[in-house]
């Protein structure tokens, strides 16, 4: 059945006497069908399972695997047989006037089969066909591949082409989604010729949101190797993201800049900023995933996008094309589950190891991928650090140690302009308002700096404050007008108002602000670092479920609140107020108070509980 519209979900009911029609057993049929195709797409993803790996036979002929994919659409693509094909004989065969490099595409198809008459139609539809047999089409396409389907995650990436020209192409692959304080992967595909020459490219910008080892100025740097002919590469990049959270953050603070050089080609092009929605914590990060951004819509979405089994560049020798180099699978369109032993060695390039039962086998892997080690520059009044991570895909173990920095001030900024329309023709102490305002700074309190544009003999002015401070001076030019902000710090916005002292000519009054918000608050830190909470009793001999009242003092904050906690478990009951009840077993167990200022200001009190 070649429905694309899953919904809704329809089977029939059964009952004695009920009339069946080809209606009915065409609801029966759409109905395992679709649920089928949907749990493939959304589960598994689309791409090839198994086999159907391209080989060059020749000048002018290749051969394909027999196997098995799934499509865009969760549909069973199956090849029974393997496939040998002169090159001229595959449909899109003329589009190489175009192009002599062109994509070998699979995508499902359906066959009428079994002719039969129809006895009780008219003469004119008295043929009908018995069967549909579902199988495939094998075509060449010259168009530029979907990778915006290919590399989208269902809407989870930003896909966006960084440089396209001299027959190069580069893509830049961005996760829409980070934890605060966590690591993004920054993917790039490169896609160019069999005959160009290799390729080098540094993408560099100045981000406040995301660090590359320790710096906001990141150079993302590829080479290729000369020595793997190849002629569409992947090169991945990590970056890890500053402790902010709840905001949208763009890559980098403004366009970045991507310098190419390709033999004697050296070319740079500039790159609009990705944008990542930076989330607190692992619960807020699966929330925004599941609710924002991968809905059901995006995973359907790509119907028309083919599997993409090679790249084939040819050759015009004048009667025809010949074959000059497959590259088997370009995009590694793989499902999630692809068995280790039934995927072609051609049609699965870098394809990572599974996951291994047992202990033997995946030892002697643990360390393939090797040892990194990185250095990060920690806050001043934090501690130092040590972390270790191991990456099962690329066996790799990674080591990061944080050292404190010196003490200083940091601030997240952003600008922008508004025009504010002032109409009337009284204009003398006439007031006038923007809309609401991002500043693209978060939530919680930001500055807000106003100045208005004016030109002054040609030349463009900002005014800063009150017009009415330049009356009678020599500035004669200074428009008499008076700015002012109002922030709402719960929503990230905020609106300007501007009042005319005196008539202002024109139409519209163009403001342009300035906003900044530290993030990194020393006075704040110097406070958390006074805070000291002290528990009384400090230690206490109690019976079995007796019970007994802590009290806490936090010196060094104005919020002398703290949270009450025990730590042992079944250690006993404590509640807000800090009455603690003993738990009938004896031990020893603590008892913590942590403050509200500060939640790394804690102490602890101890109870020995005896018979």
């Amino acid at each position: 059945m070649n429905n694309n519209n899953y919904f809704p979900f329809e089977r029939n009911r059964y009952f004695y006497g009920k009339m069946l029609t080809a209606r009915d057993f065409e609801i029966e049929q759409r109905y395992y069908n679709n649920k089928r195709r949907l749990l493939n797409r959304v589960l598994f993803g689309a791409g090839v399972v198994c086999g159907l790996g391209v080989y060059q036979n020749d000048d002018t002929s290749f051969s394909v695997e027999t196997g098995m994919a799934l499509d865009y659409l969760g549909r069973e693509i199956v090849v029974p047989t393997p496939i040998i094909r002169k090159l001229q004989m595959v449909d899109g065969y003329d589009s190489l006037e175009k192009s002599e490099q062109a994509y070998l595409c699979l995508k499902y198809a359906q066959y009428d089969r079994e002719p039969v008459n129809n006895i009780g139609a008219a003469d004119h539809d008295s043929e009908q066909y018995n069967k549909i047999e579902e199988g495939y089409k094998l075509y060449l396409s010259t168009d530029d591949p979907m990778l915006e389907d290919i590399y989208g995650a269902a809407g989870m990436n930003t896909v966006s082409v960084v440089y396209n020209a001299h027959g190069l192409r580069i893509v830049m692959v961005t996760p829409k989604l980070a934890m605060s304080s966590d690591e993004i992967d920054v993917r790039f595909i490169i896609l160019k010729g069999i005959d160009s020459q290799p390729v080098s490219f540094t993408y560099s910008f100045q981000s406040e949101y995301f660090r590359s080892g320790s710096s906001g100025d990141i150079e993302l740097k590829f080479t290729e190797d000369s020595s793997v002919k190849k002629d569409v590469f992947t090169a991945d990049f990590t970056l890890r993201v500053v402790g902010v959270s709840d905001m949208i953050a763009p890559v980098s603070k403004s366009k970045g800049e991507i310098s190419v050089r390709m033999g004697d080609i050296s070319d740079k092009m500039t790159v609009n900023p990705a944008e990542v929605y930076i989330c607190a914590d692992t619960e807020s990060f699966d929330n925004m995933k599941n609710t924002r951004m991968s809905t059901l819509e995006k995973h359907l979405s790509g119907d028309n996008t083919p599997i993409y089994l090679a790249k084939i560049d040819c050759l015009n020798i004048g009667t025809g094309y010949i074959i000059r180099n497959i590259t088997p699978l370009p995009f590694a369109q793989r499902t999630g589950y692809i068995p280790e032993d039934t995927v072609s060695a051609a049609a699965a390039p870098e394809i990572s190891a599974p996951m291994v039962q047992g202990g033997a086998k995946a030892d002697n892997n643990f360390l393939k991928g090797g040892v990194s080690t990185e250095v990060e520059s920690l806050e001043y009044w934090q501690k130092p650090q040590v972390n270790a991570s191991y990456n099962h895909k690329n066996k790799k173990l990674s080591f990061r140690f944080g050292i404190p920095s010196s003490e200083a001030y940091d601030y997240a900024t952003s600008s922008g302009v508004v025009d504010i329309p002032i109409s009337g023709a009284i204009r003398v102490n006439a007031r006038f308002f923007s809309q609401e305002i991002p500043h693209n700074l978060g939530i919680g309190d930001v500055s807000i700096t106003l100045s208005v544009e004016y030109s002054d003999a040609g030349q463009r002015m900002l005014l800063f404050g009150s017009g009415e401070v330049f009356a009678g001076k020599s500035e004669k030019n200074v428009p008499r007008i008076e700015s002012a902000a109002v922030l709402n710090p719960d929503k990230g916005t905020f609106r300007v108002g501007l009042r005319l002292i005196d008539y202002v000519e024109g139409h519209n009054v163009r403001v342009r602000w300035f906003a900044y918000k530290p993030t990194r608050d020393t006075a704040e830190m110097r406070a958390k670092d006074n805070i000291v909470v002290k528990i009384e009793p400090d230690i206490q001999k109690l019976k079995p479920l007796e019970r007994i009242r802590f009290k806490a003092e936090v010196e060094g904050s104005e919020n002398k609140t703290v949270t009450w906690s025990v730590n042992d478990t079944d250690g006993g009951n404590i509640d807000e107020n800090g009455l603690y009840q003993a738990p009938s077993a004896p031990g020893t167990y603590e008892i913590i108070a942590c403050s509200n200022a500060d939640e790394e200001s804690r102490t602890s009190a101890f109870v020995i509980v005896e018979e």
